[in-house]
């Protein structure tokens, strides 16, 4: 999942206080300067980075030869750029309406990709949810991460032959079901 995560910017603000140079007390009262606050930009990119180098430095420092092979591959493993599956040519396309796919029964070829389509009249937020794949098919990958309303799409290439039903969760009786043939 760390790999996973796009380049986000966070903004730390520190304040920094006044100090006390040799013993002589910082001033206090209205006559006290005000605390310096700073802005800080941290790059998540700059930070995964860092992070790599120090486990890499790490496995480095290791004198076994095979416990170094071991954690290097771990550290590779785990900043590993993501891999994005192709897509196959759009053999359908879906609009997801209120309270109903169109159309809701779709046939394809396998390696074919549907591109779900979220209507821009939508008043209800809608999902797409695979409740019965073929043996062999994560449902999860099958199944969009959010409820959006309007002007969303969602692609997916299917490989694996056999029928697939899907539901909005959030509406039960929205129903579709693809059916890919070789």
């Amino acid at each position: 999942m760390r790999g996973n995560l796009p380049n986000l910017t966070a903004v730390v603000l520190l304040t920094v206080g006044t100090l006390a140079f040799a013993g002589v007390p910082a001033a206090a009262g209205p006559s006290a300067p005000a605390p310096v606050t700073e802005v800080l930009m941290l790059s998540s990119a700059n930070s995964s980075e860092a992070a790599k180098s120090a486990a890499i430095r790490k496995c480095r420092s290791l004198k076994s030869p095979a416990r170094k092979k071991r954690c290097l591959l771990r550290v590779k493993k785990r900043f590993a750029s993501p891999v994005i599956p192709q897509q196959g040519p759009i053999a359908a396309r879906i609009d997801v309406r209120d309270k109903y796919f169109s159309p809701a029964l779709v046939s394809i070829q396998s390696g074919q990709s549907i591109l779900w389509s979220w209507n821009a009249v939508n008043a209800d937020a809608h999902n797409v949810d695979l409740v019965s794949p073929p043996p062999g098919v994560r449902r999860l990958d099958f199944s969009t991460p959010n409820s959006p309303s309007v002007g969303f799409e969602f692609r997916r290439t299917f490989k694996v032959p056999g029928a697939y039903d899907f539901v909005c969760s959030i509406h039960h009786n929205m129903t579709m079901r693809v059916e890919v043939s070789e």
